[in-house]
């Protein structure tokens, strides 16, 4: 029994977090993953 709801947990924190990403961008527009390209550029460089 402890074993399903560990594996409903994971699941649904994975579906959240997935979820939270695509409502990011969403909201982000077009300019969202140049923006963390460009972020991750300036910080590396």
């Amino acid at each position: 029994m402890t074993a399903g709801w560990r594996a409903f947990l994971l699941w649904s924190g994975a579906a959240l977090a997935i979820a939270l990403v695509i409502v990011t961008f969403v909201l982000w527009g077009t300019n969202g993953p140049a923006y963390i390209v460009d972020l991750i550029a300036a910080y590396c460089l």
